[in-house]
């Protein structure tokens, strides 16, 4: 898949994750669920803490030198799902979902959506100056998934945006 493709599929799944957002009143926007679980804003909050820090390593070559380079096969997207999915299910991923839980949510909805739509702005800004060969060279920690390349987490924040979207969508608007 071409870093192009990647651009795709990533500016089509913020796009759905921004419009899925903008879908909830205010009043329903921060309401929690009955069962416990994340509000529609709790959701986007975690989103935008996932998608920061990448801005900053996507941003500077050297960032991702200090973390070495990719010493196995690179996966598609298919197999970084699969991982996410199978690490996601196992007992250890409990901590690492609480560590990046959803501190300092913005006082309106509009604002909250408005950080959002500019960190996803800057990502694709910068993933887009990346060149094609460190997309699959270098390496960057993901938080349950191990050591992930630029291209692997392009797959994932796709795929993690579209997760947090099926989730929005069930919540009662």
């Amino acid at each position: 898949m071409t870093l192009q493709d990647n651009i795709n599929n990533l500016s089509a799944a913020f796009s759905l994750t921004e419009k899925t957002g903008n879908t909830f009143s205010e009043e329903q926007f921060f309401k929690k669920p009955a069962n416990g679980k994340w509000s529609a804003a709790e959701h986007v909050q975690h989103l935008f803490v996932s998608v920061k820090p990448l801005v900053g390593v996507f941003g500077k070559t050297e960032v991702m030198l200090q973390f070495g380079k990719l010493n196995r096969p690179g996966m598609n997207a298919d197999e970084v799902v699969a991982l996410y999915l199978e690490k996601l299910a196992s007992p250890a991923a409990a901590p690492v979902v609480s560590r990046n839980s959803v501190e300092g949510l913005s006082a309106t909805q509009a604002e909250q959506m408005e950080n959002l739509r500019s960190i996803h702005a800057k990502f694709i800004e910068r993933a887009l100056s990346l060149p094609d060969d460190v997309l699959d060279e270098y390496q960057v920690p993901h938080p349950l998934m191990g050591m992930l390349s630029p291209r692997e987490w392009l797959f994932f924040t796709a795929y993690h945006e579209g997760h947090h979207v099926k989730t929005m969508e069930g919540l009662t608007h």
